[in-house]
């Protein structure tokens, strides 16, 4: 049963990243954008199966390439998504068709990962994908942040007018 509550959690998550991320909106630079990562992250860490059974030091190296493939897919997905300035002076952003390109990719990398460890008998279940994934979105959160920033600062980013007047 609990596989099936993590694969819905999964699905959950990545429709809701995916239907964000292709349609515009406004980049609020006050939320909290770890809590999402580390709410998934705490969740897949508690599980005991995080490893799968036996195999341990083949199941650690594939889950600790699969933390870099995910960190690096989430910064891809960040730096792939197009910024821009509204006249308010708010930050806006949507991914572009690169950013599409980059998650197809990212879903045959993991499913080359996973292909891979079922070669060598070892069972990666929905806790290793679950911390791949906060690890992706923690990735792709925080380069977005950093890059809203460099984009204030290089392009002068003003304050929005509502902010002015608190």
């Amino acid at each position: 049963m609990s596989e099936i509550v993590d694969g819905l959690l999964i699905i959950g998550v990545v429709a809701l990243v995916v239907l964000h991320q292709f349609k515009a909106r406004q980049l609020d630079e006050e939320r909290r954008w770890w809590v999402l990562p580390a709410l998934l992250a705490f969740v897949a860490l508690r599980k005991p199966d995080l490893l799968g059974d036996g195999h341990t030091a083949q199941a650690a190296a594939l889950l600790a390439v699969e933390l870099v493939v995910s960190l690096a897919m989430g910064a891809l997905f960040a730096r792939t998504t197009q910024l821009w300035r509204a006249e308010d002076g708010a930050l806006w952003t949507k991914g572009t068709k690169l950013t599409l390109a980059v998650w197809v990719g990212g879903i045959a990398l993991r499913a080359a990962l996973y292909g891979i460890g079922a070669a060598f008998g070892v069972h990666q279940g929905g806790p290793a994908l679950m911390l791949g994934l906060a690890a992706m979105l923690l990735a792709r959160a925080g380069v977005l942040q950093w890059r809203s920033r460099t984009y204030r600062e290089v392009i002068g980013y003003p304050q929005p007018a509502w902010k002015d007047r608190m």
